[in-house]
């Protein structure tokens, strides 16, 4: 489950489609922030800033679009010009992609809608530990992708139902709204200008929340009364409480450092009207106190017509810099324990994007957990750009408790720990006991290309290691252990010792890790304790033009680690089948990737195409809901890579249970009472062919070689039986079977008044055509069934049903074939 705006009447209404909405979490409140309409004219023009008007240098971030369907071009040019503005704002090495959808179901006055597509927290380097991030500000700051670039880091959605001016010129006549304005505060919201705060006013509480109460972001964070009262201070607000209720209600400030240095030590004012308004208050600027023509306007809940904003201002941009875009960050490696005392050495590395505060960084350490004692010490510059250092002679053998702490020259003050003094680092004298601590992810496979094989762990030990080393066996024979040695921090590296020319395909390896402390005890660990982890080394073998299995024979051609092939319950033989069932991490936005690919490259020819039959039990999203959606939970997808698996793209969309209503139906039907997992097993009766055109996609050439790989996503919630798939052939005439296709079947006018029109025109006559009709409510309003079909139209009558949306499906033997939100006004 990816977390976004919900709908609490569909909720209500879907729970039998829908299994992820059995299980209640706190982060249901967490709606995307909106940017309304005033209604009222307020012509004014900010130009944009200095950064992007210079065009001095190159962008200083990569923003990425992704338009959707009726996105006018006007508009694109637009959007793209808004996000070139903020590409010469915000700073980062990792690409943000933003997916835009043009959309006719927003609010009445709303403009658009915006926010990330995730939160991350505990990622690499990360400044406050259990705080969420945006996933843009959360990719910057680790410096590499973290949810993959197949799904989006911004969502944002424009009315199709407003009077837009698209120009850049900022002369927005007073009728219309800018639009370069808007996408600028929409994108804002989608780079973490927002966070969790909520209201329930039929319970008269206020809280925050994500995964579980107590969840905050970095924006969450800055939020304070007038008087200073932090929101997130629970011996103040209760969480979930009245009291936080009147404070969401009140007068509400940011307490953002850069913010306040631009504002004579001001802090901004956030829009807080006294009755709680979803999806603007407190994540905006008070309306009020930057009005029309304030250099701070743009992050203001609404926009009048003929306003153009063509710059996030200084306190807009100094919050965005104070909830990750710039930082602060204190890196420092605890001190370790000593069997005797000794001289005490503090290292710190000062990563910070302003200057660092002259004497500001320092030791603060205690003997008796800071209930009477605290002192200071001052760590220097050394040598080495953005390290300090200083020494301590400890008096006693008594245990000290310290914390680091920096400022910059902007008032940010940062800790290590990050909370301190609630937590601090702790140094204890005398014998040592405990033993060392070894984390690692297992090696899946090895794929023998010639390169040598990385193995990557996490070691520690309270007093300091002396050795970790790796021991292995090949085929069961023992080989020579080798050493793993430290890279950075906890982090240890090695390289298998292979002989790559006597390694076959199919080889089993067994290994495990050891680590050794530095006491006098030598106290050690192996991992894992009970028994070795395994991998088997696979090779790519020769390329071909096709390749056909029915899995009865041949298991070598397909990498075996997540995937097995075995004939399974109520299976009648052998097939490809995925973990049954998958599992769910059910571990706060983690997911979990099952997948296996052809070993045999595939040469692609002119109409190349491949067939398979499969099951897909895997949990389905929500109703409406298409793959990429916020609420397309599961889902299975057939890649392709031609560089041998480093990057893999989509040769069609993925999908789930909800492609096929016999699956979707048994799927459903397998949760019990109160549950959320579904206990269904699949059946060989259940088989279904799914043809796939391996050039369709745009993202292979004829000519081209590429890898062919199936992957299973579980999302942090909710699972299923799986996936199996039979009777593989690529590149062989396929299956003699008419096959309609989405391009044969049209459906207007969109939007419509009374009636919907579908049109079919296939290449052949069709066994069975079905035409169904949904309203949003998902209740079935048509049903129809045409047999041995030619050509077909049909008029579908819905006068007598009140305007919005609705859904309309066409399938052909039980094959989905179109889905369309159809509009009636």
């Amino acid at each position: 489950m990816r977390l976004g705006l919900v709908t609490l009447l569909i909720v209500a209404t879907f729970n039998v489609l829908s299994a992820q909405s059995l299980k209640s979490i706190p982060g249901d409140h967490v709606l995307r922030p909106v940017c309304e309409a005033s209604g009222t004219v307020e012509k004014s023009f900010i130009p944009p800033p200095a950064e992007f008007l210079l065009k001095s240098g190159e962008p200083t971030a990569e923003i990425i679009v992704e338009f959707g369907s009726g996105f006018p071009e006007d508009a694109r040019n637009a959007l793209n010009y808004a996000v070139g503005i903020w590409a010469s704002i915000i700073e980062s090495d990792v690409p943000i992609h933003i997916n835009a959808r043009w959309s006719s179901t927003l609010g009445t006055n709303t403009l658009a809608s915006c926010g990330p597509e995730t939160y991350y927290t505990n990622f690499k380097n990360i400044p406050f530990e259990n705080r969420y991030y945006a996933v843009a500000i959360a990719e910057k700051i680790a410096g590499e992708e973290l949810n993959g670039v197949s799904r989006s880091d911004v969502e944002a959605t424009f009315s199709s139902r407003i009077n837009w001016y698209y120009g850049t010129d900022g002369n927005t006549p007073t009728d219309k709204y800018d639009f370069v304005s808007v996408a600028l505060h929409e994108i804002a919201h989608g780079l973490g200008f927002t966070g969790f705060f909520y209201v329930d006013a039929e319970a008269g509480m206020g809280g925050y929340a994500y995964y579980e109460y107590g969840d905050a972001t970095t924006f969450d964070m800055l939020v304070e009364k007038l008087s200073g009262s932090q929101l997130l201070n629970t011996t103040l607000f209760s969480n979930p409480s009245a009291e936080l209720k009147s404070a969401l209600t009140g007068s509400l400030y940011a307490n953002s450092p850069v913010a306040k240095s631009e504002n004579s030590g001001v802090r901004p004012r956030l829009y807080s009207p006294s009755t709680y308004n979803d999806g603007s208050s407190v994540y905006h600027l008070n309306d009020f106190t930057y009005g029309t023509g304030n250099e701070n306007s743009l992050m203001t809940h609404a926009v009048g017509m003929g306003e153009a904003i063509h710059d996030p201002g200084p306190l807009a941009r100094g919050i965005m810099e104070d909830i990750g875009w710039t930082n602060l960050i204190v890196r420092h490696t605890p001190v370790k324990d000593m069997e005797e005392v000794g001289t005490l050495h503090f290292v710190a590395n000062i990563d910070s994007y302003y200057d660092v505060e002259e004497g500001s960084v320092l030791v603060v350490y205690s003997t008796d957990n800071f209930e009477s004692t605290r002192d200071t010490l001052v760590l220097t510059p050394t040598a080495n750009e953005g390290e300090y250092s200083a020494t301590l002679e400890p008096q006693s053998n008594v245990d000290i408790q310290y914390y680091l702490e920096a400022a910059d020259v902007k008032g940010r003050l940062r800790m290590s720990p990050w909370d301190a003094p609630q937590n601090v680092h702790d140094v204890h004298f005398g014998p040592d006991n405990e033993d060392p601590v070894i984390a690692s992810e297992a090696i899946p496979y090895f794929l023998l290309r010639g390169e040598p094989l990385q193995i990557k762990a996490e070691v520690d030990d309270n007093l300091g290691l002396d050795t970790v080393y790796v021991t292995y066996s090949i085929n069961d024979v023992d080989q020579t252990p080798f050493p793993l040695l430290p890279e950075s921090g906890t982090t240890f590296t090695g390289t298998f010792n292979f002989d790559l020319l006597n390694l076959h395909d199919g080889d089993l390896v067994k290994y495990n890790i050891v680590a050794r402390d530095a006491s006098s005890n030598q106290n050690t660990t192996i991992y894992p304790a009970v028994k070795s982890m395994e991998f088997r080394i696979e090779r790519i073998f020769d390329a071909v033009t096709n390749y056909e299995t029915d899995f009865n024979s041949e298991s070598s051609a397909f990498i075996i680690s997540d995937f097995s092939i075995y004939t399974a319950e109520n299976f009648n033989n052998d097939a490809l089948h995925s973990p049954h069932p998958y599992p769910s991490p059910n571990i706060d936005n983690k997911d979990l990737n099952f997948s296996t690919f052809l070993k045999y490259p595939i040469i692609l020819q002119e109409d190349g195409d491949m067939s398979f039959d499969e099951v897909v039990l895997v949990e389905p999203g929500e109703f409406m809901s298409v793959y990429g959606d916020d609420d397309f939970w599961d889902y299975v997808i057939v890649e392709g890579s031609k560089d041998y698996g480093e990057s893999w793209y989509a040769l069609t969309d993925g999908y789930d249970s909800g492609e096929n209503a016999t699956w979707q139906q048994n799927y459903n039907a397998g949760i019990p009472s109160g549950e959320q997992d579904s206990e269904t097993k699949g059946t060989a009766e259940w088989f279904v062919n799914h043809q796939i055109s391996l050039l369709e996609s745009g993202h292979f050439n004829v000519g081209d070689t590429i890898l062919i790989r199936f992957r299973l996503y579980s999302d942090p919630y909710a699972n299923g039986w799986g996936w199996a798939i039979d009777n593989l052939r690529v590149q062989y005439p396929l299956a003699t079977a008419t096959v309609l296709s989405p391009g044969q079947v049209n459906a207007y006018p969109n939007p419509f008044n009374t009636a919907i029109q579908v049109e079919i025109y296939p290449d052949s006559e069709l066994q069975e055509v079905r035409i169904e009709v949904f309203d949003v409510f998902g209740r079935k309003l048509q049903d129809i069934i045409r047999q041995n079909v030619e050509a077909l139209k049909e008029t579908i009558d819905l006068r007598q049903y009140s305007s919005g949306l609705f859904l309309l499906k066409v399938s052909e033997n039980g094959k989905p074939v179109l889905s369309k939100k159809m509009i009636k006004n």
